[in-house]
């Protein structure tokens, strides 16, 4: 483009009534988006008409800061617009940019310009070549979508990094199924690092797939027991390790999407991500990787950490919708008036000025609820808390003032979502009566059609839940934006600072590509916070986290390795953790001895001095620990040593004719105590820690494996704990000291979560897959290979929920655990229900004559399992 361009942008740019006069437009504009604003001065048409012609400008050059500051003129322009002309420029200029999507949506809600014959041709022009088919809808992308889209078809390994609101993973998931339809035989995994990323993924492939018999598309790390010629597997990096140790070694991959991943940096679990990496690699060379980031650096050395030395890079840093800083404070003296200022350039303020509220701002425990209140409206706002139980707090802040303003919602949907809560989690559960108010609260630990059914409710254009209160569960790519985006703290935990990069894709939530062309962060307190993350975009700075802990722990590494002990896990010291599963790594690579050339490529530039001290201290343990290659490859995330005394034990217990007790079966089988002894064993030999903790989660995790409803689950759980409670309340009243005070029902669902998400989905699903192996071993070296069938494969059961082989096939189809366990009545007795069967059973399902939730149906009809026919003629009835 023209270099004229750019210099005369930079004498605008470095001229102070620029930044004035673009300051002035910034406060109008953002003034009209709020819900209440300070008084603003309009804008002076003469100035508005030489902040478009600078625009006009910006646009001709290359540079995207230029063209940000472009498109903020264009869209806050829009905002204040009262006349055809000016609308015209600002959509002339969206149109150069390539921004269609807020084109269009500004034309449909806010009006059209002044447009000339040739304008509006050329607008068509460009707008056809950036349209996609998909069906019978034609989407209209932006240039970076273009841009990639276009690449997408090229072989090479790709990095895709942009804005969380860019529409990226839309377009390779599109890209993912168009592979599909024009192959005769085709695998791909599409990895993601959450459940609530997986389900939602998962939802949409089964949706676009629905009736074709020839793909399956999974989340259960199994083989395809139909065989069929195409497969796509969503997975979390524990799921994949898991299918790798099972599948052949010639199932390979025609394309590995890697979703949020900026998350190999992330300890133990981005090793367990690279490892698995590694091993497709390893599996077949033409195997395409795609890589997606909301804004990350240093993503190449990633790609060269597992294999990939030819990554194209593909970013940009430009959102299509507008997003605005809103610092806001209280005013000193003044309990109920609010100041507003907007973050500019470098973070300058630009003060707004003063609102006043209807509550008193005194209390910052309930400050954060107060204002999203008062700024939210009627928009869906999402408000960031630092932990769980935090969001539910606040949440609970926000109904009680939504109850004291006595506001009646009568929202049908709100209904039915508050009947299904009572049903299908637990009839006290205090989410019930929250979404009556439209609030909700969401993070990983809830059950995911919980959490689906919530995310759909706060995604309705009319209804439904306005004010969610999030964890940074939904910074890990979770489809959901609003307008409006709360924050007040850059912590989270007890206190610990997160990433500012964390914080800004959080940020990136706000404002609805397609939805809408602006969106709010509003910044509680910044001016309090001990750091100011939100003054500059700061990107992931990715860095291998198997890497990084060799290069600044791995004297501690080969110390634990040498010592053949494992430090303690502890949460305060995070370092323990990456400790130990490096450790697990190294033996593991020596296992597969290439220990020394793997060190050499995840280590280029150290010493050949620590190389060694690392090899040595390996190859020493692996020696000492003497267990077969395949158990220490497949299971490096359980101490290494550990297995070793699992097995000494396994073996002995053998000798004194214990067998049978050792043995895993099916749940229902299961006598009395019988799991709880091989969950309390798994835990104290294979991790050192007290066989109590294993004997706590115990009875969830069995529970659970039987497909226990969650009512059902949690009522014992609260009935056994309660009961744990009035013996320690007796024994201290016994002491003459004061009970402890009783929990609450919502903190033993609360409890029952976590343990359920941490312990039972997570630690307990990597140990027993590590116990029965080792067990698998034991029976084979000490003569009991006639008993190897009867060995349960439990660990699955662990992950899913379910135990049944009609349970299994509904989960196969992408139903979450509430809705198979409600749908195994269906399942006809005394028959082997298979997935075909079960799609089958659910085609043929009448919704007059069922008893299921609205919200089980939704999710039926969401991944296309039922006959639409049905519901159209039960709608109609």
């Amino acid at each position: 483009m023209s270099s004229f361009a750019l210099e005369l942008s930079q004498r605008f740019t470095t001229n102070d009534k620029y930044w004035r006069l673009l300051a002035s437009l910034q406060s109008a504009g953002v003034s009209t988006t709020l819900e209440k604003a300070p008084e603003t001065k309009e804008v002076d048409p003469d100035e508005l008409a030489k902040l478009l012609y600078c625009a006009e400008v910006f646009v001709q050059t290359e540079d995207e800061t230029l063209h940000r500051q472009a498109q903020e003129i264009a869209i806050q322009s829009l905002l204040i617009a009262k006349d055809r002309q000016t609308r015209g420029r600002a959509l002339d200029l969206l149109s150069e940019l390539g921004n269609f999507p807020s084109l269009n949506f500004a034309e449909r809600n806010i009006g059209k310009g002044d447009d000339t014959l040739l304008g509006l041709v050329n607008r068509r022009i460009s707008e056809r070549a950036n349209s996609l088919q998909i069906g019978k809808e034609t989407l209209v992308l932006t240039a970076y979508q273009r841009m990639v889209w276009k690449n997408l078809s090229t072989t090479a390994a790709q990095v895709i990094t942009a804005p969380t609101s860019a529409g990226k993973s839309f377009l390779v998931l599109e890209h993912l199924c168009r592979q599909v339809e024009s192959s005769e035989h085709f695998t791909a995994v599409y990895l993601t690092p959450t459940r609530a990323l997986l389900s939602e993924v998962e939802s949409k492939l089964h949706a676009r797939f629905s009736g074709q018999t020839d793909v399956r598309i999974s989340a259960i790390p199994s083989l395809d027991q139909l065989d069929r010629p195409k497969q796509i597997y969503v997975l979390t990096q524990e799921r994949l390790s898991s299918l790798l140790s099972l599948a052949p070694d010639n199932l390979s991959f025609n394309i590995v999407v890697v979703d949020e991943a900026q998350n190999i940096a992330d300890d133990a679990r981005g090793m367990i991500l690279q490892d698995c990496l590694e091993r497709i690699a390893q599996r077949s060379s033409a195997t395409k990787v795609i890589l997606l980031a909301p804004g990350a650096e240093g993503m190449p050395a990633v790609a060269r950490s597992f294999g990939v030395t030819d990554l194209v890079q593909l970013s940009t840093k430009l959102s299509p919708v507008q997003q605005n800083r809103i610092v806001l404070s209280k005013v000193k003296g003044n309990h109920f008036e609010l100041n507003m200022a907007l973050m500019g350039r470098e973070g300058v303020r630009m003060p707004m000025g003063n609102v006043r509220v209807e509550q008193s701002l005194q209390s910052k425990t309930s400050r954060l609820a107060n204002i999203a209140i008062e700024l939210g409206g009627n928009d869906g706002s999402l408000i960031y808390e630092t932990g769980a139980r935090e969001a539910e707090k606040t949440a609970a802040q926000l109904n009680t003032l939504l109850e004291s303003r006595r506001r009646e919602l009568k929202d049908a949907s709100l209904e039915a979502l508050s009947s299904f809560i009572e049903e299908h989690v637990h009839p006290e559960y205090q989410l019930a009566s929250m979404v009556l108010q439209g609030v909700a609260y969401h993070y990983g630990r809830m059950p995911s059609l919980l959490r689906e059914a919530i995310e759909t409710s706060f995604k309705q254009s009319e209804g439904g839940v306005k004010y969610l209160v999030c964890t940074t569960t939904l910074a890990q790519g979770v489809n959901l934006p609003a307008r409006n985006v709360f924050i007040d703290t850059p912590t989270r935990g007890a206190g610990k600072l997160l990433d500012p990069a964390l914080l800004w894709n959080f940020a990136g939530r706000a404002g609805r590509l397609n939805h809408d062309i602006v969106g709010n962060v509003f910044l509680l307190n910044y001016e309090e916070w001990g750091t100011k993350p939100m003054d500059k975009f700061v990107p992931f700075q990715v860095k291998p986290a198997l890497a990084e802990t060799l290069v600044n722990d791995g004297a501690a590494v080969a110390q634990a390795l040498r010592d053949g002990v494992m430090p303690s896990e502890q949460i305060s010291k995070p370092e323990t953790f990456r400790i130990r599963a490096c450790a697990g790594l190294l033996v593991a690579h020596a296992a597969r001895k290439d220990l020394k050339t793997y060190l050499a490529r995840v280590m280029p530039s150290s010493e050949d001095a620590i190389v060694d001290d690392l090899v040595g201290a390996a190859e020493s343990a692996y020696a000492t620990i003497r267990l077969p290659d395949d158990i220490l490859v497949e299971n490096w995330t359980i101490d290494p040593f550990g297995l070793r005394k699992l097995y000494d034990f396994l073996v002995t217990k053998i000798g004194e004719g214990a067998v049978h007790e050792l043995i895993p079966v099916p749940p229902a089988d299961a006598p009395k105590g019988h799991y709880e002894k091989i969950f309390g064993r798994m835990v104290e030999l294979a991790t050192d820690k007290s066989m109590k903790f294993g004997l706590l989660a115990a009875p969830l995790a069995i529970w659970w494996m039987k497909g226990m409803p969650y009512p059902v689950m949690l009522k014992l759980w609260a009935a056994r704990r309660t009961r744990t409670e009035e013996k320690k309340a007796a024994a201290a009243e016994a002491e003459g000291k004061k009970p402890p005070k009783p929990k609450t029902i919502n903190q033993h669902i609360y409890e029952a979560f976590s343990l359920i998400e941490d312990v039972v989905r997570f630690q307990f699903v990597q140990l027993g897959k590590a116990y029965r192996d080792v067990l698998l071993l034991a029976l084979r070296d000490t003569g009991n290979e006639a008993l190897v069938p009867n060995v349960y494969p439990f660990a699955l059961a662990l992950e899913l929920g379910v135990s049944t082989e009609a349970g299994t096939a509904y989960v196969e189809l992408g139903l979450s655990r509430i809705a198979a366990a409600a749908l195994e009545a269906l399942a006809p007795h005394g028959e082997t229900l298979t997935a075909a069967g079960a799609r089958k059973l659910l085609t043929d399902l009448d919704p007059a004559n069922t008893t299921l939730s609205p919200i089980i149906l939704g999710e039926l009809r969401r991944l296309g399992l039922v006959n639409e026919t049905n519901f159209e003629s039960a709608t109609e009835a």
